[in-house]
């Protein structure tokens, strides 16, 4: 039960970039194609973190459909022989593939057009320049994932793309739609999150009132609009809110398992599972989402809610760790050349704004309890210093504030100095994920599960963590470890006999690995479970 939200679309306010400028239309296409495949890379991490790998293949599928030499070579020959332009040969190359899956005798097959239409459908908006918004009775400034008035709400849209319950923030209780098919992927990630979805309405958004109370039956297809008393007392209450329960398992008084949030509305979800803290709030994944940098205070008001509601657990907050495959578009907007190719503290240096506001809205988000600063792809101590001296004049009008400076040991050069490095910061976290890319000259991003899991147990790898774990020692520094290992149950133990007791990683994951270091520590100390 929630109030109505209105999906629809709006015009961007940034003009794009001029399409003969860039090579034409055949450029316009591959540029769109790239945002694309970032986007779902993107998708498929949130995706892992909230329901696991099974719902992240969804994403991933989609890239590898965009990346088949055939799907994209014929939209480059459409482009070049038949002179059309981007849009046109987009849609022409979509309707050719859902005729194939309309003719199909399979029904999961057939059921797989709602699945096109969400990819053709993001790629020319992207195109086109508009962009996904919501409005209520009382606000016209919402977006996906951001609602400023953060109450339980119902979305009413014309349909149901496999992204958005991916995107959705924890306000979202229900969904009511025009279209949608019970085995599209949409319908399914939804149910997986418990969020409600009923379909086959028609004439929507007219019929509902912007000031209207929704009730939707997920399991027998009712919506009901401004419900009388009686209505309600024989419905009782509400059914779960828009989020998965996560499984359970108490704190252990001898390791740390904390959580990795890519949005601040997910600290809920934390809370839900008792992780320890936020061990890794990535504070740019929201922002990508959103395709505009909020201003300090939108920022500050962020970190702040997050800091509240953890209470007295411990919060880190990473800078923004931009460039690189994180690309936004509006960063590259009146930039000076020296900013491509940047990632982490690098963009951080060379685009001194974006630290500090962040800096700012972090510093006074803090002023109540201490917060841990996490800096994003350092290469080496001299970087680490001159990025926390930048921090630091950003915020020194502000007065003291609890604040603590960390370093993501993600980069072997950084790696390589950790002992100097972790004499001057105040704590340091072990980013697997990059550091295993970088380590091994390995695509992450394209990496299959066997080659994942076979760098993820290489001895070189294990040698490294162990060193860094040893050096943190002697620099009497607390030092985590985060990325896909941290989740990892079957590599808890080698993480505890590598001398470290704290990992950051996924809701779902935070039960399993607590399990299996239980587990660990019972069979090593001899104590019962």
């Amino acid at each position: 039960m929630g109030r109505p939200c209105f999906l629809s679309h709006k015009a961007s306010t940034s003009t794009g970039p001029d399409a003969a400028a860039q090579g034409g239309e055949q450029r316009r296409l591959a540029d769109a194609l790239v945002w694309m495949a970032r986007r779902l890379e993107r998708l498929a991490r949130t995706a892992h973190e909230r329901l696991g790998g099974e719902a992240a293949q969804i994403f991933h599928a989609y890239r590898m459909m965009l990346e088949d030499k055939v799907f994209r070579n014929g939209l480059l020959e459409d482009i070049a022989s038949r002179g059309m332009g981007a849009r046109q040969a987009l849609c022409r190359r979509f309707d050719a593939c859902r005729t194939q899956l309309a003719t199909a005798h399979s029904d999961y097959l057939r059921q797989r057009c709602a699945d096109l239409a969400d990819i053709e459908h993001a790629l020319l908006d992207h195109m086109a320049g508009t962009d996904s918004c919501r409005s209520c009775k009382d606000t016209d400034q919402c977006g996906i994932g951001r609602c400023h008035l953060c109450n339980d709400h119902i979305l009413i849209g014309a349909s149901l793309t496999a992204s958005l319950p991916i995107e959705l923030d924890a306000h979202t209780v229900g969904i009511v739609v025009e279209r949608g098919s019970q085995t599209s992927h949409a319908v399914i990630l939804a149910r997986a999150l418990r969020l409600p979805v009923v379909g086959h309405i028609d004439e929507l958004p007219e019929v509902v009132p912007r000031d209207a109370v929704v009730v939707v039956n997920g399991d027998t297809g009712e919506v009901i609009l401004n419900p009388a008393r009686q209505t309600l007392a024989e419905l009782g209450a509400p059914p779960p809110r828009g989020t998965a329960a996560p499984a359970v398992h108490e704190p252990l008084p001898y390791f740390k398992v904390m959580a990795n949030l890519d949005r601040a509305g997910d600290v809920h979800q934390a809370l839900a599972a008792r992780a320890d803290g936020v061990g890794l709030y990535r504070t740019e994944i929201e922002i990508l989402a959103e395709r505009h940098m909020p201003c300090a205070a939108e920022q500050q008001a962020r970190y702040q809610g997050l800091i509240e509601a953890m209470g007295e657990r411990p919060v880190t907050i990473r800078l923004l760790d931009l460039g690189a495959d994180k690309h936004a578009d509006w960063l590259q907007e009146n930039r000076s050349p020296a900013v491509a190719g940047c990632r982490g503290a690098s963009l951080l240096l060379a685009c001194p704004e974006l630290l500090r506001e962040q800096a700012r809205a972090l510093a006074q988000a803090a002023r109540r309890r201490p917060v841990d600063i996490l800096y994003p792809m350092v290469v080496d101590l001299d970087q680490f210093l001159c990025l926390r001296a930048l921090f630091e004049s950003c915020v020194a009008d502000l007065g003291p504030v609890p604040l603590r400076h960390g370093v993501m040991l993600e980069v072997p050069s950084a790696c390589l100095q950790a002992r100097e490095i972790l004499e001057v910061a105040d704590f340091g976290s072990i980013g697997t994920n990059d550091l295993i890319q970088y380590l091994f000259a390995s695509d992450r991003d394209r990496q299959d599960g066997t080659g994942a899991a076979r760098l993820e147990r290489h001895p070189v790898l294990w040698r490294l963590i162990g060193e860094l774990s040893r050096a943190a020692g002697e620099a009497g520094r607390p030092l985590s470890i985060c990325g896909e290992l941290a989740g990892n149950p079957e590599l808890a133990p080698r993480i505890m006999e590598a001398g470290l007791a704290a990992v950051s990683t996924g809701v779902a994951h935070i039960a399993p690995v607590r399990e299996a270091v239980q587990a660990h520590h019972a069979r090593t100390t001899g104590l019962p479970p």
